[in-house]
C-alpha cells in the first residue's frame, strides 16, 4: 500500500503550487489590465469568464474524479493552470484574453476538487486529521506568489516575465513530483462498492448546510481581500502601506492557525473548533470595526482570519464523508458554493456601502461568521449507510 506520508507531501506540493500561481495572477492583474488597455467593464467580462470556467471545472472534476480517480486529474489540471498563466502574460487580443481567463478558471476548478478529494482520502488512510495543515500550505504558496510578484514589480519587470517565470517554476516542479497514486484509487474502489446502490439525486440537507457554511466563510475571505485595506485607509485614515498590511495580517493568521488546527480539531473535535472559530471571527472583525486605532484594527482582521481558518477544511472533510461513492461531486458542490460566496460577497458589500457606510457593510461577514458558528454541527464527519 502506498505510504500516506509520502502522499501527503505530494498533495501538499500541489496545494502550494495552486496558491502560488493564483497569487501571481491576482497580484499582476492591474498590470495585465494596463497592458491590454482594458476598462473596468472589459476586465469584469474576463473575471466572469474565469468564474464560469471554474464552475465547469469544479463540477466536471467532481464527476470524473468519482469515476476514474481524482489523483489522475491533479497533474494535467495543474499543468493547464500553469500554461494558462503563461498565455495570460502574452495574450494581445481581447478574445484570447477571455479564452485564457476561462482556461485559468477551468483548470483551477478541476485542480481544486481533485486535490481536495485526494487529500480527504489520504487523511482517512493517514489515521488523523491533516486537512487544515494542507490548506495552510496553500496559504504559504499564495504568500510566496505575492512576494514573487512584488519582487518582479520592484525590478521593473512586466507581467509577461513574471508569468513566464512562474509558469516555468510550476511546470518544472510538477514534472519532478512523483505521481499521487494508490490511496485514492484503493479508497475510491472500496467506497464505490459500498455505494453502488444510487443515492437520490437531491443532496442531503447537511450537504446544503455545508455549502452555505463554505459560502459564508469564503465571503469573509473575499471581503478581507477586497475591502480590508480600503476600510483601513478610508475609515481609519491609515497610511497606504499600513492599510495594505490588513490582508497580510488576515492571511498570516489564517495560515498559522491552520498549521495548529489539526491538533486542536483532533483534541476537541471539528464542531467545537468551527463553533469557537466562528465566534472568534465575529468578535475580532466586529471589534476591529468599532475601534479608531489602525493597529487594533489590524489585530481585528488577524483574529477574523484565525477564526475562519478551520471552516473550509472541516467542511470539505465533512462533505467527503456524507456519500463516499460520490464524494467528488459533494466536494465540488461545497467548493462551488464557497467560490460563489467569494465572488458575490465583495460586490454585495460594495452595494451596501454605497447606500450606508463601509463599516456598516462589513458587519455582513461578521454576522455570517456568527451563522457559521451556529451551523457548526454540520461539519461533523458522518457516513450514510445504504441498506442492503
Amino acid at each position: 500500500m502506498t505510504d500516506p506520508r509520502r502522499q501527503r507531501r505530494v498533495i501538499s506540493w500541489y496545494f502550494a503550487l495552486a496558491g502560488f500561481v493564483l497569487a501571481l495572477w491576482g497580484a499582476c492583474l492591474p498590470s495585465v489590465q494596463n497592458r491590454l488597455h482594458l476598462g473596468v467593464g472589459a476586465l469584469s467580462v474576463g473575471l466572469l469568464c474565469t468564474a464560469l470556467g471554474m464552475t465547469v471545472g469544479l463540477q466536471a472534476a467532481g464527476r470524473i474524479g468519482d469515476r476514474v480517480g481524482a489523483h489522475r486529474l491533479m497533474r494535467p489540471s495543474a499543468l493547464a493552470l500553469a500554461l494558462s498563466l503563461l498565455g495570460l502574460g502574452f495574450s494581445r487580443q481581447f478574445s484570447v484574453f477571455l479564452a485564457e481567463c476561462a482556461l485559468l478558471g477551468l483548470s483551477h476548478g478541476a485542480l481544486d476538487v481533485s486535490m481536495n478529494i485526494t487529500a480527504t482520502r489520504c487523511q482517512r488512510a493517514y489515521g488523523k486529521l491533516i486537512m487544515q495543515s494542507i490548506h495552510g500550505v496553500y496559504s504559504c504558496g499564495a504568500l510566496a506568489g505575492a512576494l514573487a510578484a512584488a519582487a518582479t514589480a520592484g525590478l521593473g519587470l512586466g507581467p509577461q516575465t513574471t508569468f513566464a517565470g512562474g509558469a516555468a517554476v510550476a511546470a518544472a516542479t510538477l514534472l519532478a513530483l512523483p505521481a499521487a497514486t494508490g490511496i485514492d484509487g484503493q479508497h475510491r474502489l472500496a467506497e464505490a462498492s459500498k455505494t453502488r446502490r444510487a443515492h437520490t439525486a437531491r443532496p442531503p440537507r447537511v450537504l446544503v448546510v455545508l455549502s452555505a457554511v463554505a459560502a459564508a466563510s469564503l465571503l469573509g475571505e473575499g471581503a478581507a481581500a477586497d475591502w480590508s485595506a480600503v476600510q483601513m485607509h478610508l475609515t481609519l485614515h491609515a497610511e497606504v502601506a499600513l492599510s495594505a498590511a490588513a490582508y497580510a495580517c488576515y492571511s498570516a493568521a489564517m495560515a498559522l492557525s491552520r498549521f495548529f488546527g489539526d491538533r486542536v480539531a483532533q483534541a476537541l473535535g471539528p464542531v467545537t473548533l468551527v463553533r469557537a472559530g466562528g465566534l472568534l471571527a465575529a468578535a475580532g472583525l466586529g471589534a476591529g470595526l468599532l475601534v479608531s486605532s489602525p493597529v487594533l484594527a489590524l489585530i481585528g482582521w488577524a483574529l477574523f482570519g484565525a477564526g475562519l481558518a478551520a471552516v473550509v477544511p472541516c467542511a470539505v472533510t465533512a462533505a467527503a464523508s456524507i456519500r463516499p461513492g460520490r464524494s467528488g461531486q459533494d466536494i465540488a458542490l461545497v467548493s462551488s458554493a464557497g467560490y460563489l460566496g467569494m465572488v458575490i460577497g465583495p460586490a454585495a458589500i460594495g452595494a451596501i456601502a454605497s447606500t450606508t457606510t463601509l463599516t456598516t457593510a462589513l458587519t455582513l461577514p461578521a454576522a455570517l461568521a456568527l451563522a457559521v458558528s451556529a451551523a457548526a454541527g454540520s461539519v461533523r464527519p458522518q457516513h450514510v449507510e445504504i441498506p442492503e
